[in-house]
């Protein structure tokens, strides 16, 4: 009896913690977490590097992509984004199409509009090629190429 006590107040206890509100999405203010994209984008201030849309490889891929700089800090931007569902995706940018020479951007693929900020250790003066990649695979699913 006092069991079913305990587990009904905690029960109700768990309910009184519950409100009606609508959820609202989080807000992400860096990178860091790359499981969690920043959905909105402020351009106040970024300067428009390059831009590229993305194609289809071996997946369907579409969208296009936008580099912004401010104070040295890189941010790709992803506008109407889509690509297929894999078990492993990951967004490198690459000096090639084969991701011989490559940084990890993030280690999920997200459909839609965000922005993930780049890390310092990326050069997109010479990484032009934003990959959408399969790493279990080693397949390219699809690719934007940066430029002017």
């Amino acid at each position: 009896m006092k069991k079913a006590l305990i587990l009904l107040s905690l029960a109700l206890g768990g309910l009184a913690c519950q409100t009606n509100e609508p959820l609202s999405p989080v807000s992400v203010t860096n990178s860091t977490d790359t499981n969690k994209p920043i959905q909105q984008f402020d351009p106040t201030g970024q300067t428009s590097v390059a831009e590229g849309n993305f194609m289809s490889n071996v997946h369907p891929t579409s969208g296009s992509v936008k580099l912004y700089q401010k104070a040295g800090k890189y941010t790709l931007v992803f506008e109407n984004f889509k690509t297929d569902s894999g078990p492993d995706l990951r967004i490198y940018l690459s000096e090639d199409k084969v991701a011989s020479k490559y940084v990890e951007i993030s280690n999920k693929v997200n459909s839609g509009n965000y922005f993930i900020e780049l890390p310092a250790n990326a050069d997109p003066k010479t990484q032009k090629f934003v990959l959408i990649w399969c790493k279990q695979f080693s397949v390219l699913f699809g690719n934007a190429a940066l430029s002017l």
